[in-house]
């Protein structure tokens, strides 16, 4: 459920207590936001939102990205394509709600949260994913929708320059390593969701257009991502490379998990190998899946004790 004006300014340090029960909803959140442009966030989203369908759960997709779009044309594109396509094309219910832009910025908020609060209240119980693109701002509707996250994906480039919106990067050692302005966001939402209904953020950093042969400096992000995720307290993950079949598709609507072999010919082996990261990609988030014999609730339970297991361990490393 979403409450307005549920967060005191103070915030108690992020805790795992896995023996406070949370208050989960039966949909299961997922937000892609980096506060650096250009990182591929609504391509991630895209290609998150398609797999879980194929994967035969119900997804409802939000887009607030309201300058952009990108996640609102591709799926726009998809139901065109959908109406002629020689196969069964998967669709979300999808959501793309207008910034109210009055004189008021309090009267702005106000109706922001009405707005993304009654899209969230129609899917929160009958679907089972719920996919929101961010832009890359910092807005009150991009605050508000990581403070709903349970699982919030930062794509990022695999350079110091996206490293810098989490950890500041500086040659002076006193200034390097300060908490950036994207990391604060992220800490604020997870304090703060830890007093409305215990639940927890599980941050997954997601490193997109990795270079084929690794370079020194690859691994010297790889390095410092590494020593940053015990200190901010992230997964990291691998994500897209920067294929050309991505934006080739777009128009049409569909990703490297459709069935384009029906479409066309045989995948090439560019196809097949964006599809296989795909996959791995969903599979490294550590989403809940279907617990055979329960009810989909019942994953996210078994979901939120492993993650709260994962971050105690976590903590306790930062703390060593």
């Amino acid at each position: 459920m979403l409450r307005k004006q549920m967060y005191p300014e103070s915030a108690r340090p992020m805790t795992f207590d896995a023996s406070e029960a949370p208050e989960l909803r039966t949909a299961h959140v997922i937000v892609v936001a980096n506060e650096k442009g250009g990182s591929g966030k609504s391509t991630m989203s895209i290609h998150l939102a398609v797999a879980l369908l194929k994967a035969g759960y119900r997804v409802a997709t939000i887009d607030l990205d309201v300058r952009q779009r990108t996640l609102t044309r591709f799926f726009e594109n998809r139901e065109s394509w959908a109406r002629t396509a020689p196969w069964a094309v998967e669709l979300p219910r999808h959501f793309a709600p207008d910034r109210a832009e009055t004189a008021s910025v309090q009267d702005n908020e106000s109706a922001d949260f009405a707005v993304f609060a009654e899209a969230i209240g129609e899917v929160e119980h009958e679907y089972e994913f719920v996919v929101i693109d961010t832009p890359a701002s910092d807005s009150y509707l991009m605050r508000l929708a990581h403070s709903l996250a349970d699982t919030l994906i930062s794509p990022m480039n695999d350079s110091f320059i996206d490293m810098d919106v989490l950890s500041r990067v500086h040659h002076d050692r006193v200034k390097r390593g300060m908490v950036a302005q994207y990391a604060e966001i992220v800490i604020e939402a997870r304090r703060k969701r830890r007093l409305v209904d215990n639940g927890l953020i599980d941050w997954v950093l997601v490193r997109n257009r990795i270079a084929s042969l690794q370079s020194n400096n690859a691994r010297q992000v790889d390095h410092a991502l590494r020593k940053l995720a015990v200190e901010l307290q992230f997964r990291v993950a691998e994500g897209l490379h920067d294929r050309v079949i991505f934006r080739e598709l777009f128009p049409l609507g569909l990703t490297a998990l459709d069935a384009l072999e029906t479409a066309n010919h045989t995948l090439t082996p560019s196809q097949l190998s964006a599809r296989r990261e795909i996959e791995t990609l969903v599979s490294d988030l550590r989403l809940p899946s279907r617990v055979e014999g329960g009810d989909y609730l019942e994953s996210r339970h078994i979901w939120f004790e492993a993650l709260s297991s994962y971050y105690r361990e976590l903590t306790a490393k930062k703390a060593d």
